[in-house]
């Protein structure tokens, strides 16, 4: 299923009703993208998209053209869909704002319900609180693990994406017009590790009912993808849609100066971390099917704000 907001209200709505005796109480699997854009979807019709484990999940689920979220802003939208508040009740309207441990979420009403609850990768709580989560993965575990095994060594000579310093590089620098892979390989990118953790999470449920949400911080800029990916797509089958006289004044002007061929190699890195989501979405989905869970899961993905 693709949803958001609607989606949430079907969470929510679940919360509340196995709070209540002998209710059925259905695995809750949420998988959610950061910056995932809709139209980037072959579900959603793009002959340009390398999406096929997204688009499976569309073709048996339920695909919601109205969805919307509450706010632009990632942490503001993610609080506000797991408290089910809007973010000005909830008061987390801005990037570093924490989400208060008074403010009930949507795992610790499942948590109280019976289920076995986990959160693995970008979640914005920007505290140490883990919000009725029971097991809780993010960057700091992912670093740590890939310090333990080492990374693989990359052939010499490789161009990579350098550090990214947005608004203080050039736009075409930190939006990565140049399509060029992050310094990893496939195996050491975190949303790899985030959906082998995922896969082992699923493969190691037992009979309570589970509420696991996977987060990736792909495809935010700088569009992340391994080398693996390197080279498969072609800017120029992307053209970026001419920006109209009545737009004009909505430009920044940081991306003023970037030409059409820098925003082509934009696209296409964007469509290219996309594929590499879809890739670690289709790890998830068969863990769940080898678990045997995926008949009795309500599965849920989203981006957090498009």
């Amino acid at each position: 299923m693709l949803l958001k907001l609607v989606g949430c209200t079907i969470l929510w709505t679940l919360a509340a009703s196995v709070c209540a005796a002998n209710t059925p109480r259905p695995n809750v699997l949420w998988i959610c993208a950061d910056d995932l854009a809709a139209y980037t979807l072959g579900a959603y019709g793009d002959p340009l998209a390398h999406t096929p484990n997204i688009d499976r999940l569309a073709a048996e689920g339920l695909r919601f053209d109205r969805a919307y979220c509450n706010s632009p802003v990632c942490t503001a939208s993610r609080q506000s869909f797991l408290t089910g508040r809007y973010p000005r009740s909830v008061g987390v309207t801005q990037l570093k704002t924490a989400l208060p441990d008074s403010e009930t979420t949507l795992a610790e009403m499942l948590a109280a319900a019976g289920y076995r609850t986990a959160a693995i990768g970008k979640m914005h709580f920007n505290s140490p609180l883990k919000h009725g989560f029971e097991l809780r993965l993010d960057m700091p575990e992912y670093q740590q693990a890939l310090k333990a095994r080492g990374r693989e060594t990359l052939p010499q000579g490789l161009a990579v994406q350098p550090p990214w310093r947005p608004f203080k590089d050039p736009a075409s620098v930190w939006l990565n017009s140049a399509c060029l892979p992050v310094g990893l390989t496939d195996d050491d990118m975190s949303g790899t590790w985030f959906a082998q953790q995922a896969a082992d999470n699923l493969r190691s449920a037992d009979e309570a009912p589970f509420f696991l949400m996977v987060s990736f911080y792909e495809p935010h800029s700088p569009f992340l993808f391994p080398v693996e990916y390197r080279g498969r797509r072609d800017p120029k089958l992307f053209t970026a849609p001419p920006l109209q006289p009545q737009d004009d004044w909505q430009v920044p002007a940081i991306f003023r100066d970037l030409t059409a061929p820098e925003k082509q190699g934009i696209t296409a890195a964007y469509y290219t971390s996309v594929e590499f989501v879809d890739k670690n979405v289709g790890l998830v989905l068969d863990a769940l099917r080898t678990s045997g869970h995926d008949r009795d899961t309500l599965v849920v993905l989203t981006g957090d704000h498009g």
